[in-house]
């Protein structure tokens, strides 16, 4: 008999019908999933964190910084710091004068103002500048030349409503310094410096009158020493500041945190005509010794070799047989009776050093001449044929625009561009005397002397060496370039010749 019980599945009759199975997820979708998410995290994620982590670290940092500073300002450091630039101000600042020079009828306004058009450097009527008391017992006051140059009258602002005249005691254009001197009371003066000292880095003031502004400060460091060959002045060693010098500061002193003269401000390189963070300043141990002259002589007596000067290259040193690693300067030529004749130089020597001092270009063995002076004996240092060499020589005074009294006219070294558009150094007619033989002769000033006779010329000392050919007494022959850019041949006729002239005109005596 069959059973009507059905078979017990485990499930028992009221239990819920089986759920279907899930299929198993895809490994690729995963991988893109994870991919994803990664790039979320990637672009949004990890900037987010970094942006936070560095805000942190920065707070942390500054907050770090904040008590440091307050632990030293605490222990007075940083007033220490600050109080140095104070001091090294208030040692100079009261001793730093207010230049202005006059030209062509220029005159004083109310309070001291200028009449007419105001300081400019296109030949206005006024210039501007600064000065330093250096001498307040004497009233010698330093300055640049170019300030000063070619015044009729130079006032000295020395604080408000408080100007008077200064007279020129002396000036030298191949340093561009120049001593002015007032006859009235000067509280202070400011003290000279040691700029040998100085090195790059090192902190400096720069105190003067930038665009009338009195009195004004700046600061900054040494970025260079010994910058030349800038064509600026003759004698250049220039120290380099990125303390800031604008027109008006020239002739004013760059101070240490000694509160010291180390320079005195004289030029900046610039595009703009403004600052543009390279400011230059006759270093103290040229300044002092040029302004010490002035103030003795009334000039300045410079050592001269009486050589020509040609830098020596790679092509130069191998021709001359001179090792590859030797700095020197080649001697291009050589005054007969001069210095370095009497002590054996000649043509194509290379001079290494004077009085021991390593000389690297034509510049330098320039300063070093001019700076040991006249009647210095010195060794000097040089190869020839391949050979060290040494001799001593007597250093002469260097001709300073030289007079040629004889013929009544006077010369000197200038700039212009050459056939490249390059400066080139020529001579220059400086002065002629009116009514002297040169001047009769059609020779005036503003004129280029390209050779005396057969021989071209192109400095002065090549001048003063074709000049011994000639009998200054008799005449002098000259091939000279006009203003207006004419060649023209001129013949001087020399007072002896002149005077065997007239009494050949003469009639003879009855």
């Amino acid at each position: 008999m069959a059973s009507d019980e059905l078979p017990d599945d485990g499930y028992g009759y009221d239990a819920p019908p089986p759920r279907p199975t899930t299929p198993p997820l895809r490994r690729g979708f995963a991988m893109i999933l994870a991919l994803l998410s990664l790039a979320v995290l990637a672009v949004y994620g990890v900037p987010f964190v970094a942006e936070r982590a560095g805000r942190a670290w920065e707070a942390g940092r500054a907050e770090a910084a904040s008590a440091a500073l307050a632990k030293l300002d605490d222990q007075g450091a940083v007033g220490q710091a600050s109080r140095l630039f104070r001091l090294a101000t208030a040692a100079v600042s009261p001793a730093v004068v207010n230049v202005r020079s006059f030209r062509g009828g220029g005159g004083l306004g109310r309070h001291g103002l200028p009449l007419g058009a105001p300081p400019t450097h296109e030949g206005g009527r006024s210039e501007l500048g600064s000065g330093v008391v250096i001498d307040a017992e004497n009233g010698y006051i330093v300055t640049n030349n170019h300030v000063i140059q070619d015044a009729e009258t130079i006032i000295v602002r020395l604080g408000p409503r408080d100007d008077v005249q200064a007279r020129l005691v002396g000036a030298d254009p191949k340093t561009d310094l120049a001593v002015l001197q007032v006859k009235t009371e000067l509280k202070t003066a400011a003290s000279w410096g040691d700029s040998d000292k100085l090195d790059i880095g090192d902190w400096v003031l720069a105190i003067g009158s930038p665009m009338g502004f009195d009195h004004s400060v700046t600061v900054g460091i040494v970025s260079a020493t010994e910058r030349n060959d800038l064509r600026i002045a003759e004698y250049e060693s220039f120290i380099q500041t990125d303390a800031a010098i604008n027109p008006g500061n020239s002739g004013g002193p760059l101070v240490d945190l000694t509160g010291r003269i180390v320079g005195i401000n004289t030029a900046i390189i610039t595009q703009s005509g403004g600052y543009e963070g390279i400011g230059l300043a006759i270093p103290s141990s040229l300044a002092r010794r040029i302004v010490e002259a002035l103030i003795k002589d009334g000039k300045v007596t410079r050592g001269f070799l009486g050589i020509a000067l040609q830098p020596l290259d790679g092509e130069a040193a191998k021709a001359l047989k001179v090792p590859a690693d030797v700095e020197g300067v080649v001697v291009g030529g050589v005054i007969p009776d001069g210095p370095a004749a009497r002590a054996g130089i000649r043509a194509g020597d290379v001079i290494t050093a004077l009085d021991g001092r390593k000389v690297h270009d034509p510049t330098g063995l320039r300063y070093v001449t001019a700076e040991l002076g006249a009647g210095i004996e010195a060794p000097v240092d040089f190869y020839r044929d391949g050979a060290e060499q040494s001799a001593r020589v007597t250093l002469a005074e260097s001709p300073t625009n030289p007079e040629i009294a004889p013929l009544g006219f006077r010369v000197k070294e200038s700039d212009a561009p050459g056939p490249d558009g390059k400066p080139r150094t020529i001579v220059e007619v400086d002065r002629v005397v009116s009514a002297g033989p040169a001047f009769n002769a059609g020779l005036r000033p503003g004129m280029w002397i390209i050779a005396v006779g057969e021989a071209r010329v192109g400095n002065v000392l090549g001048f003063l060496a074709a000049l011994r050919d000639h009998d200054l007494e008799r005449g002098l022959p000259l091939f000279v370039i006009t203003p207006d850019g004419r060649g023209v041949g001129l013949h001087i006729i020399g007072p002896k010749a002149f005077q065997e002239q007239q009494e050949q005109a003469m009639p003879p005596a009855p």
